[in-house]
């Protein structure tokens, strides 16, 4: 088979559209996010049912989880415990979810969404600290980040419309790096804004159009897609060191597992691309 292959900074990397099982692509549809766990499987997220695919690293459809609630999942995050936690974005809320796919509990009220800078109000993402708090960007109404404790209550909120430092215009996605620093996607404003876990403003990732999700890999390596559509990587000193197309209209989700291999999710049109590194 002939691939593509690509290079990022000093790696290089084989792009596989044709990942996943053939028996799968009649599933995908409508998807919005990628991540994987400790195990090596990958947790696809999509706006249809069912709403999460799980795969091997091979590509083999091993699950799938239906529940009629989840219908707008927005991104998906495991948690340090290997919680599943599934961002209901028009729903106000976040599903929590174990590996068999039985939901445990949820956080937010999709029939109450918070006012200005109350939890949540269209929210896009979470992220976890290494002390299991959580970090929870709000959103597509709110314009903030909300701390929370392991319990989920709030400990604090930051941020407001604008676009000046420390303002958001549609916070998409958040990271909480092996520096303990916050990253969030501040997409209208075209940067990625970092802040220490208290909210204090730090510095931020420029030369993105409208970022999207955002990842850091084992070694280090901070990668964000936009729309573009790029694929962005920087260095753990936070520098430039090498970007590439996606392969569908934009990749709005992107995970990167423990062998260096990037997947992509894709678009319109959908896909599931993997960079397999070489």
């Amino acid at each position: 088979m002939d691939y593509q292959v690509f290079g990022l900074g000093d790696r290089k990397y084989r792009v596989d559209s044709q990942w996943a099982e053939d028996k799968a692509t009649h599933y995908l549809k409508n998807i919005t996010a990628v991540s994987n766990d400790d195990e090596g499987y990958i947790y696809v997220l999509q706006r249809s049912d069912p709403f999460m695919l799980i795969f091997n690293a091979e590509g083999k459809m091993i699950n799938q989880w239906r529940n009629k609630e989840i219908t707008d999942a927005h991104y998906v995050e495991i948690s340090p415990a290997g919680e599943v936690f599934v961002v209901e974005r028009d729903h106000h809320r976040i599903a929590v979810f174990n590996k068999d796919g039985e939901l445990l509990r949820m956080m937010g009220d999709k029939n109450n969404p918070g006012n200005t800078g109350e939890p949540f109000n269209h929210p896009s993402d979470i992220a976890f600290s290494k002390d299991n708090n959580m970090y929870v960007s709000d959103g597509y109404g709110n314009t903030h980040v909300h701390h929370l404790n392991p319990s989920g209550e709030l400990v604090k909120t930051w941020g407001k419309i604008g676009s000046e430092q420390g303002s958001f215009i549609t916070p998409h996605a958040i990271l909480v790096d092996q520096k303990d620093r916050v990253l969030v996607t501040d997409r209208e404003n075209n940067r990625v804004q970092i802040f220490d876990q208290n909210g204090k403003y730090l510095k931020e990732l420029s030369n993105v159009y409208h970022p999207m999700d955002i990842y850091q890999d084992k070694d280090g390596f901070i990668y964000v897609t936009d729309q573009v559509p790029a694929l962005y990587v920087f260095n753990s000193e936070d520098e430039f060191i090498g970007r590439c197309r996606t392969f569908g209209t934009f990749g709005h989700g992107l995970t990167v597992d423990k062998h260096g291999d990037i997947y992509i999710a894709e678009m319109l049109p959908d896909g599931l691309t993997k960079l397999s590194l070489i």
